[in-house]
């Protein structure tokens, strides 16, 4: 048994207070600007508490959570679709996606890299991205990554400003708003697949804002 099929309780009774008040504030937003029965992935989504929000914001969005621990979907609310799932290698078609929310999720991949390249390649032309991070070049960054390695996690945290560039790179245009140590970044999938792929992962770059 892994750790996060030890701790799903206990996730899912405190999970949602992890996020603070301005990210669900800023999620409800952005569900809200769904078009009507979008669907919509929470994407290493746990108990399904970003699918939870935004449910209650907009129950016509069609939810979906993709989460690889068995305890962990059983606290996944009865009305949303839960599955079985690693973020390198979505069960989805190309563009089948209008939006994809990833919370706190990003540094647990294995591969973030492929997991991003499985973003774009679900999401349809002008369907939405949303991501909770932390920030590595901040204290609190740094110390939650230090953390995460010591109970044997990936730690593949993203400043904002390298992910803003790997997903541009993906065909994802993306903008974000910082606050202390972590963030939200909002992308939409361009009309127009990118030139170029993007660079392998290799650690942070200097701290950037947009």
């Amino acid at each position: 048994m892994g750790l996060f099929d030890l701790a799903a309780p206990v996730f899912a009774r405190f999970a949602h207070r992890v996020y603070p008040d301005w990210a669900r504030d800023d999620l409800v937003d952005f569900a809200r600007g769904l078009p009507s029965g979008a669907r919509v992935l929470d994407l290493g989504g746990g108990t399904g508490v970003l699918a939870g929000w935004a449910r209650s914001a907009r129950p016509d969005l069609r939810l979906v959570v993709a989460e690889p621990s068995a305890a962990m979907r059983r606290h996944v609310p009865p009305e949303v679709e839960a599955l079985s799932a690693r973020a390198e290698a979505l069960p989805f078609a190309a563009a089948a996606l209008d939006a994809v929310l990833i919370g706190e999720a990003l540094h647990h991949f294995a591969d973030p890299g492929a997991a991003l390249a499985e973003v774009a390649r679900v999401l349809r032309p002008g369907g939405g991205l949303w991501v909770y991070e932390f920030d590595p070049a901040t204290l609190g960054g740094r110390v939650l990554q230090v953390l995460e390695r010591l109970v044997g996690e990936p730690g593949h945290f993203f400043t904002p400003e390298d992910l803003r560039r790997r997903l541009l790179a993906l065909g994802i245009e993306a903008r974000y708003l910082a606050w202390g140590a972590s963030y939200v970044l909002r992308g939409r999938k361009t009309e127009t697949p990118p030139a170029t792929a993007p660079p392998a992962y290799s650690g942070p770059p200097p701290r950037g804002r947009c």
